[in-house]
């Protein structure tokens, strides 16, 4: 059976951290991580990862809702979203 690939998106440097050594722990394979939705695009068209696991609120520039939008012009791969905190209109916006 063949390894499924993870992008891990985070501006949280501890926090990608735990998350690449939990989806290692769990036999995931992490294709890579990345900081900023521009890097989160840039990445998931050059690595062809299986699922993306994007964080919503990423600091500076595009968020996660954007970054996932972006990516799905452009492919098809499932983006769960992670967030420890957000209000309604941004839950609204990621349905």
């Amino acid at each position: 059976m063949p390894t499924i690939t993870v992008l891990v998106v985070e501006d949280e440097k501890i926090i990608s951290k735990a998350l690449e050594k939990r989806l290692k722990g769990l036999g995931y394979a992490v294709a890579g991580v990345a900081s900023s939705g521009v890097e989160a695009v840039e990445k998931a068209v050059e690595l062809r990862p299986d699922l993306i696991l994007m964080d919503i609120n990423l600091g500076s520039g595009i968020d996660g809702i954007e970054a996932a939008g972006l990516i799905r012009r452009r492919m098809n791969v499932p983006v769960v979203f992670l967030t420890a905190h957000s209000d309604d209109a941004t839950l609204q916006r990621a349905k």
